[in-house]
């Protein structure tokens, strides 16, 4: 399996029926359809680990601001 790591994203379109989302070294497209049915998915997951990293950043700011 190939994995592609998308950080940032330079232009999404779409035509045909598909979803491109392009990066600097590769274009990612998705069906659609299928793509509106994983929004729901892929929307609790984003925040999943987004609420995760806001979470250690605090705990690693308390410790900071503890040593001043």
């Amino acid at each position: 399996m190939t994995y592609t790591y998308i950080h940032e994203t330079h232009t999404i379109w779409s035509q045909d029926g598909e979803v491109h989302i392009q990066n600097d070294n590769n274009t990612v497209v998705f069906n659609a359809r299928n793509l509106l049915q994983d929004l729901d998915s892929l929307l609790y997951l984003a925040i999943k680990e987004v609420n995760k990293e806001n979470k250690e950043l605090k705990s690693r700011l308390r410790e900071t601001i503890k040593t001043l």
